[in-house]
C-alpha cells in the first residue's frame, strides 16, 4: 500500500499532530507513506522537522498563507501570488503522484485543498479526507471549499461522531456511507528528563492546556476563578504562542489585578507532567469543539476533566464518573463544577483511575492502529476488485 500525504501547518499543534499520528500508522500497517509539508518555514517549521525525523518527508510545496478577502484587497500582488502558488504546488503533486503512483492520498484540511484544487480534481487516486475541525457555517466560502474536498473524497474520517454528523449534512445521503468516525489518539511527545518544577500544593490545582484565545475559554475560566477567589484553589496554565500574546497579556494583567493564583508556565514540548502535577482539568470551549484532544491527553495521565457541553467533548467525558460536564457554558456552572470537585477532592483518584482506564480501552495508538486496519484493508480490497 502506498500513501501520498500533504500538510499545510509548520507549528505542531493539534490538528498537526494528530495527521502525523495517521502518518506513523500507515506506516506501522505497511505502508509506503510519503509526505510533503509547507515551505512557509524553514524546513518545513516544527511540522517539517518531525516529519524528517520520522523519515515521513519527501518534500516541502510553496504554500502561502490564508485565502483571505483583506490580504486580497491590502496586498499587492498578493492574489497573482497565490494563483500562481495553486499551480505550481499542484503540479509538483501531480509529478510526484506520477513517480509514486499512490493507493491513497492524504488531505488533512481545507487549506490543502484551497493550494491544490486542480490537481486533486483531475486526480484518479482515491483521496482521504481526515477531518478534525467542522464547518464554518458563517462562511459562503469555507462551505463551498469544505463541501468539494468532502465530495472528492472516497473516504471520509472524522475524529469524533459529532463531526461526522456535520459533514453528513453538506453531502447527499448516498454519500453517508463513506463517513467514518475515528477518535484521535495521544500524539507522541518527545521525552523529557525534567519533571516541572511545581511544588505539590494543599489546593484543589486546576490545569487548562492549549490555545490562549477567546473560543478556548480560558476567559471565561478565570472569571471563575475570580468567583472562587477566597476557595482553595489554583491554576496552572500551558500553551500560548507567538500569535496569542496580546490576549495573554491582557488576561495576565485581568488574573493579577484580581489577586487570582494563576501560574502561566507558557507553551512547552511536553505537557503531560504538567497534566501529572494537577488535581484536575479543564477544558471550558465555547465553541463547537471538534473532538477535545486535551480531554485524551489528561485522561492518559489519569486526571478527570471539568468540560464544556461543546461538540465532540461531550462524548469523552462521563458525568460523574471520571469527571464532571457543566450544565451551561457559563463562569457560574464552571465554578460550580469546581465547587463540587473541592467536596469530592478525595474522590479525584477514582475518577482518575476511571478515566485512565477509558483512555487504555479507546484512545490509545494501538487502537488508533486497529481504527485504521478495519479503515484501510476493506478500501484496499475494494480498489483492487474495481481495478480488475
Amino acid at each position: 500500500m502506498k500513501i501520498l500525504g500533504v500538510l499545510y501547518g509548520t507549528n505542531l499543534f493539534g490538528r498537526e499532530r494528530e495527521n502525523i499520528e495517521c502518518f506513523k500508522a500507515f506506516k506501522e500497517l505497511g505502508a509506503n507513506v510519503q509526505v510533503f509539508s509547507s515551505n512557509r518555514e524553514v524546513n518545513g517549521g516544527e511540522v517539517g522537522e518531525l516529519l524528517d525525523a520520522l523519515g515521513l518527508k519527501v518534500g516541502g510545496l510553496d504554500f502561502g498563507s490564508h485565502f483571505s478577502i483583506s490580504y486580497f484587497r491590502n496586498i499587492r500582488g498578493y492574489w497573482h501570488r497565490q494563483i500562481r502558488r495553486v499551480f505550481t504546488c499542484s503540479i509538483a503533486m501531480y509529478r510526484a503522484e506520477r513517480l509514486m503512483r499512490p493507493d491513497f492520498i492524504f488531505v488533512g484540511g481545507t487549506m490543502e485543498y484551497l493550494y491544490l484544487w486542480p490537481w486533486l480534481i483531475l486526480t484518479r487516486t482515491r483521496i482521504i479526507y481526515r477531518v478534525a475541525d467542522g464547518p464554518i457555517w458563517s462562511s459562503k466560502f469555507h462551505l463551498f471549499v469544505y463541501k468539494r474536498l468532502l465530495r472528492l473524497s472516497h473516504l471520509v474520517v472524522c475524529c469524533s461522531e459529532f463531526i461526522a454528523e456535520e459533514c453528513k449534512k453538506l453531502i447527499p445521503s448516498p454519500d453517508h456511507q463513506k463517513v467514518l468516525v475515528l477518535p484521535n489518539c495521544v500524539p507522541a511527545f518527545p521525552r523529557s528528563n525534567s519533571k516541572p518544577a511545581i511544588e505539590r500544593s494543599k489546593n484543589l490545582r486546576l490545569i487548562y492546556v492549549g490555545q490562549i484565545t477567546p473560543h478556548k475559554g480560558i476567559a471565561v475560566l478565570l472569571q471563575s476563578m475570580k468567583m472562587l477567589k477566597n476557595s482553595p484553589v489554583e491554576l496552572l496554565v500551558v500553551g500560548g504562542s507567538q500569535f496569542t500574546s496580546e490576549y495573554e497579556n491582557e488576561l495576565k494583567l485581568m488574573a493579577k489585578d484580581e489577586g487570582l493564583k494563576v501560574t502561566w508556565v507558557g507553551r512547552v514540548p511536553n505537557p503531560l507532567p504538567y497534566y501529572e502535577a494537577a488535581d484536575l482539568h479543564v477544558a471550558p470551549s465555547t465553541y463547537e469543539e471538534p473532538f477535545g484532544l486535551v480531554v485524551v491527553e489528561a485522561k492518559s495521565t489519569g486526571t478527570p476533566s471539568i468540560i464544556f457541553p461543546s461538540g465532540g467533548m461531550k462524548s469523552l467525558v462521563r458525568d460523574g464518573v471520571d469527571g464532571w460536564v457543566c450544565k451551561a457554558k457559563t463562569a457560574e456552572e464552571l465554578s460550580e463544577s469546581i465547587k463540587l470537585a473541592l467536596i469530592q477532592h478525595e474522590a479525584l483518584g477514582a475518577m482518575g483511575a476511571a478515566a485512565l482506564d477509558d483512555y487504555e480501552e479507546h484512545y490509545t495508538f494501538d487502537a488508533f492502529l486497529h481504527g485504521w486496519n478495519k479503515i484501510l484493508n476493506p478500501a484496499i480490497q475494494e480498489k483492487f476488485s474495481c481495478e480488475k
